[in-house]
């Protein structure tokens, strides 16, 4: 169960700590590796790696996910070699926490543009592959701050999510008799590095305070979820948002 052996599978934020780990996850199932950022150095790092540690191909790509002609670039190049493109997940995004009365608006845009653009145009573009092939399976990358509020200057980032979610759910409805599944992950506080540089210790406790399971999650705790979501497994599984929080979303 569970295997990927022969599928294409495209990551797009593969350079980052979650998308990096669900790379490495789909390669170790057998799945051809596609990792594809503006971080180009950095890609073609983690694509060594993934080599090294699955023993499978995987290839690096410039993209801007933001970017119609940048994407249709990515999309080229991949059919090119690859020829067609059974999974995709989307891990790009970022997070600016602002307070709700002075978030410039600019940061807000910025957002938008990556965490909602970007995913509305990956999905479209390597959805119209998957609608011609009558198969594929879409994993967007989501968080409990979609359906779950907090402080911290949030509000950007949260309606980002929800906004994921939605994007999910509606595209799910709208290609599931093409046979194309589309689901997102949605983790609570995972301790990448880059969580671990941006907040602040006494932020840090205060969060863990709240944590039903005592801890927070590791990248290696999303592997699990994508790897089903991406496998036949889950087949009849579609505009679901799979939350992988430790308990956090059970609480009242």
């Amino acid at each position: 169960m569970f295997r990927l052996d022969g599928k294409i599978a495209v990551v797009i934020g593969g350079a980052g700590g979650i998308g990096q780990a669900c790379a490495t996850g789909l390669a170790k199932q057998g799945a051809k590796l596609i990792i594809a950022s503006r971080d180009l150095p950095k890609l073609q790092e983690v694509a060594q790696k993934i080599k090294t540690e699955a023993k499978v191909e995987a290839a690096a790509f410039q993209v801007d996910c933001t970017d119609e002609q940048s994407l249709g670039q990515l999309v080229g190049q991949i059919l090119a070699k690859y020829e067609t493109v059974d999974i995709l997940v989307n891990a790009q995004g970022r997070n600016v926490k602002r307070a709700a009365v002075d978030f410039p608006v600019e940061d807000w845009d910025s957002l938008f543009n990556t965490n909602v653009k970007g995913v509305m145009l990956s999905c479209r573009a390597f959805g119209k592959i998957m609608i011609e092939n009558k198969k594929g399976k879409i994993i967007n990358m989501s968080s409990i701050r979609g359906i779950r509020a907090t402080d911290g200057g949030n509000e950007g980032y949260a309606a980002t999510k929800g906004a994921v979610d939605m994007i999910t759910r509606t595209l799910a409805i709208e290609w599931a008799s093409y046979g194309v599944n589309v689901n997102a992950v949605a983790p609570s506080l995972v301790m990448t590095e880059t969580v671990k540089q941006a907040v602040k210790p006494e932020r840090i406790q205060q969060l863990l305070t709240m944590q039903p399971m005592g801890r927070f999650g590791e990248p290696d705790d999303l592997v699990g979820a994508c790897v089903f979501l991406a496998s036949p497994e889950s087949d009849f599984i579609t505009g679901q948002i799979l939350y992988v929080d430790g308990g956090l979303t059970a609480m009242a």
